[in-house]
């Protein structure tokens, strides 16, 4: 008997911090893009990070970065000082460029896929001494290089600008341009509208940090700032990962929409459904897509949302072709329909919903 309140109250401790880590996982999920810029800018400014990231001399990285599949940054990221130069963009980022045409120039002559490959994507965790030996940069320009990648990161807001998406009445922050692959049509990518999107998520090597704990001999504050850090970054590669599959997944279904324009191409996914597949909740889902957009292979900006069809929706887009086609006039049967939708569209629906759409669409009456 005595051993009961006892599990009971561990119980109620279990549930408290399952419901706690829900909780900061959805706040994180529904930050907005500028905020989580922000929050990045903050911790790649933090000089224990720093440390982490590209070592001391003589000593490898703790963290490295990895790059989400068939994606890269947007040209955009290239064009900010163009757009200002020409009297567009915003003051802050102008006045944040202004003082920095040195290191710019400086970023030209290593050429953008060294500047890539070293200071954007970084997934090959080499140490900053070894970069500036490789680049022939000085230890202080790489860190201004770096500084600035992540400061002009923070204010993604300020390169691309959506006055259709804001005219809405709603604030969208698109996160990625889909794109076709000019050699491979068929084949989809991404391209990130910002660097902390473009650059993946982290990747801790635990067994170096082990090393590296060891080595340092930390005090007890600083063991407590390490966990703190550690956290942020766990929470953050929880925040990106769930967008990049939620992305990823939706691209992947509506891919041949996406390549043909053609509204009918559209494939039924639901929220729920979506939820289902990446394995994390439909509310989760829901914060997730909601003020996000992307923009589509022939330059339209859309909400992420919209890509996400109820089945009917997709059927009457269907059924609304074949009636320009002539291919849904009368004597045609809800019987065939409900075939033709399952061979050509592979959606399996019952005879009651086909008969239900059509009539919707005044598309004839079915014979018999």
């Amino acid at each position: 008997m005595s051993d009961k309140p006892g599990l009971t109250m561990q119980q109620k401790v279990q549930n408290f911090q399952l419901l706690q880590g829900r909780l900061t996982a959805a706040k994180w999920i529904s930050m907005s893009e500028p905020e989580v810029g922000r929050e990045i800018a903050d911790l790649e400014g933090d000089p224990l990070f720093q440390d982490l990231m590209y070592g001391m001399p003589g000593q490898s990285p703790v963290f490295q970065r990895k790059r989400w599949p068939a994606s890269s940054i947007h040209s955009g990221f290239y064009e900010i000082k163009d757009e200002i130069s020409a009297g567009g963009g915003s003051g802050d980022i102008a006045d944040l460029l202004e003082d920095k045409n040195d290191l710019i120039s400086r970023i030209q002559e290593i050429g953008v896929e060294a500047f890539e490959r070293y200071f954007l994507y970084g997934e090959e965790g080499m140490g900053l001494d070894k970069i500036c030996s490789t680049l022939g940069l000085k230890p202080e320009e790489a860190k201004r290089i770096l500084d600035l990648v992540l400061k002009v990161g923070s204010r993604s807001e300020f390169f691309h600008v959506s006055p259709t998406m804001e005219t809405s009445g709603i604030r969208y922050h698109c996160i990625a341009s889909i794109e076709k692959d000019p050699r491979e049509p068929e084949n989809l990518f991404f391209r990130f509208m910002t660097p902390y999107w473009a650059r993946g998520k982290y990747v801790v090597q635990y067994d170096r940090l082990e090393d590296w704990k060891k080595e340092r001999n930390l005090g007890s504050e600083n063991k407590k700032k390490l966990r703190h850090l550690l956290k942020k970054v766990e929470l953050l590669n929880m925040r990106q990962d769930t967008l990049f599959q939620i992305l990823s997944r939706v691209t992947s279904e509506q891919s041949s929409f996406l390549r043909s324009r053609v509204g009918s191409r559209r494939r039924p996914l639901s929220l729920r459904e979506l939820s289902r597949r990446i394995g994390v909740a439909p509310s989760t889902v829901s914060r997730a897509v909601s003020n996000r957009s992307v923009q589509l292979p022939w330059g339209e900006e859309a909400p992420l949302k919209s890509l996400l069809t109820g089945q009917r929706l997709v059927i009457l887009s269907i059924m609304t072709d074949w009636m320009s086609d002539g291919r849904l006039g009368e004597g045609v049967t809800d019987e065939s329909l409900m075939q033709r939708l399952a061979a050509e569209s592979g959606i399996s629906v019952s005879r009651r919903t086909v008969n239900e759409c059509r009539r919707k669409l005044g598309a004839g009456k079915p014979r018999g």
